[in-house]
């Protein structure tokens, strides 16, 4: 904004973004340009009346007039020109419009001396159509209010002096006065409104640029949150895990289950609010493959059964055979949601029983409804606090909290869960008198892929050789306790340089790779690697990221640079285990898939 003051020697000049003779000026050009044809029509119906009135020399002059003002509207009006030179094509503008609007106010005022009964009608039609058109079209602009108002107004306000007598100007211009007045008040509301408007609308862009701005800030905070506390949690849990295969004491025994089941919730806790920044965001996706719903429900219930054995709790788990068979979904988000539930209902009894249910209502077209039912006998809850229940970091009661523990996360991220698969999540509960929480989603029938029966799967075979890379002393010194105890081979290395190096120097059955390392980081010694195995011919390693980077981003960063696989921290063995055989059984697959083409 630019106020040149007299004390500059350049005079006076009003702020631009007051007048309108800006960008804001520049999106008004398209209306101007798309009631170009119109103004045509009018303009020859104009000349053609003119010339009942008027002689043709007059209506030639004035048709020129009109001409030379629109064709230079319609050159200003040019998308082109305006990107090109804005300030000079505006003030051409400007000027075609000032002389538009003079060619019909001065066939207006001819009109006005013309013979005949209906001339001065025809005027004050066509001087108060210029000022019908300021009012409507041009009050996002000052300056072309003024340029298209300005020429009417002087010449409505100038008629009442032709009158013949004192009664005759008086009543004109008493008329003739209050349209322009009401003209000039409605054109004033109108800029007014709009300026408000436009300062409204600038402030939501602000504010929404703001929001996406904190929205960024509070997912790299997150992301750093994740990948500083899953680190430290990888040496705890693991070693934890470690000591919990050894043989120890009953003491230390307990101990040690204690530590891996507090990591555990840790662990959990993370995950949540990781789920829960994707929810906010936007950004949670879900992933349709058949899955057998019966199997799932089963697989939930043997999870949380120890828990409820441990507490004398009975589980139970009834099936009805119509919902036993494949369905297309999510299976690890419906999974998630089930296990939320049921783990909830475990917590909150202390005596009595759980039971999971499944049911399926047909549907027309080979789908169903599927709904999981967890009911209980717990402590309850009061109906009127239902909604609280479903808000994040809430429990219905503070009390609960500190009996039981827990985030207040878990309900809020099923719900949304639920409902972004399509599906419901809701509740019903009386105090004492226990819970049930139903989970209902529709999806249609599914055929799993016929598979041979296979064995369970195996530990890695001893005698493998291991390359891995992690900065973090901490975690290279938990993964080489956990491969030692199985008979595995590590070669440490600090930092992604490292890794290729010996990657080059060495062949290794596989490499476990971090993400963020000093010196080269893990994203960037993955592509070098993979671009060596191809330069130099040599067989593909397989290669996982072991990192405490967990979101879905970071998974498809590795899968992109050329990972096999994604192993999140905190790590115990089974999961490192599971990781390594999987890793190796994808290679072989390849290499005989190589061998055969």
């Amino acid at each position: 904004m630019t106020l040149l003051t007299p004390g500059n020697g350049a005079g006076m000049v009003m702020d631009r973004s007051l007048l309108g003779f800006d960008e804001a000026f520049d999106r008004t050009a398209a209306d101007t340009r798309g009631q170009a044809a119109a103004r045509v029509v009018i303009s020859l119906l104009v000349f053609a009346t003119g010339l009942t009135a008027m002689p043709l020399q007059v209506m030639l002059a004035w048709a020129a007039m009109f001409a030379v003002g629109d064709g230079a509207l319609w050159i200003a009006t040019e998308p082109r020109n305006q990107a090109r030179r804005p300030v000079a094509f505006r003030s051409l503008r400007l000027a075609a419009t000032a002389l538009s609007t003079c060619a019909w106010v001065t066939i207006g005022l001819l009109w006005w001396f013309a013979p005949g009964g209906y001339s001065k009608a025809v005027t004050v039609a066509l001087i108060g159509g210029v000022l019908l058109y300021m009012v409507r079209g041009c009050h996002r602009s000052l300056a072309q209010m003024l340029v298209t108002g300005g020429p009417p107004a002087l010449a409505l306000l100038y008629l009442p002096f032709t009158a013949r007598t004192l009664d005759e100007m008086l009543g004109l211009l008493g008329s003739l006065t209050l349209l322009v007045g009401y003209a000039v008040s409605s054109a004033a509301n109108a800029w007014q409104a709009n300026r408000k408007l436009e300062a409204t609308t600038l402030a939501l862009v602000v504010k929404q640029r703001e929001a996406e701005a904190a929205s960024i800030a509070k997912g790299e905070f997150l992301a750093n949150m994740s990948h500083e506390i899953r680190t430290p949690l990888n040496g705890v849990l693991a070693m934890a895990h470690v000591l919990d295969r050894a043989e120890l004491g009953p003491r230390e025994a307990e101990a040690a289950r204690l530590i891996c089941a507090s990591g555990e919730v840790l662990d959990r806790l993370l995950s949540d609010i990781l789920d829960l920044a994707k929810v906010e965001a936007g950004q949670l996706e879900i992933e349709l493959a058949p899955f057998q719903a019966g199997d799932l429900a089963r697989g939930v219930a043997d999870l949380c059964r120890p828990k409820a054995e441990e507490k004398g709790v009975i589980l139970a788990v009834e099936i009805d055979p119509a919902a036993d068979r494949a369905w297309l979904g999510d299976a690890v988000r419906i999974r998630q949601v089930i296990s939320n539930l049921l783990s909830n209902a475990v917590k909150f009894t202390a005596a009595g029983d759980v039971r999971l249910s499944l049911t399926a209502e047909p549907g027309p077209a080979g789908d169903a409804r599927l709904r999981f039912t967890v009911t209980d006998t717990g402590i309850g809850f009061d109906p009127l606090m239902k909604d609280k229940l479903f808000d994040r970091f809430q429990q219905v009661d503070g009390s609960i909290t500190r009996r039981f523990g827990g985030s207040g996360l878990g309900l809020a991220i099923s719900r949304h869960l639920a409902e972004t698969m399509g599906g419901v999540l809701d509740c019903d509960s009386r105090p004492g008198a226990g819970t049930m929480f139903w989970f209902e989603l529709a999806l249609p029938a599914a055929e799993l892929a016929a598979e041979d029966e296979a064995a369970p799967a195996a530990a890695p075979g001893r005698g493998l050789r291991l390359l891995v890379a992690d900065d973090h002393p901490t975690n290279l010194k938990v993964v080489e306790i956990i491969l030692a105890g199985a008979g595995i081979e590590a070669t440490l290395v600090e930092n992604g340089l490292e890794a290729v190096t010996a990657h080059a120097a060495a062949a290794f059955d596989m490499i476990l790779m971090d993400m963020q390392m000093p010196v080269m980081d893990g994203l960037t010694a993955v592509r070098a690697i993979r671009a060596e195995e191809q330069r130099a011919g040599r067989s593909r390693t397989p290669i996982v990221m072991l990192t405490a980077n967990a979101m879905p981003e970071h998974i498809a960063a590795g899968r992109l640079a050329g990972a096999d696989g994604h192993l999140t921290k905190p790590i115990t063995p089974a999961s490192l285990f599971a990781a390594i055989t999987e890793a190796c059984a994808a290679g072989e697959d390849e290499v005989a898939a190589a061998a055969v083409a």
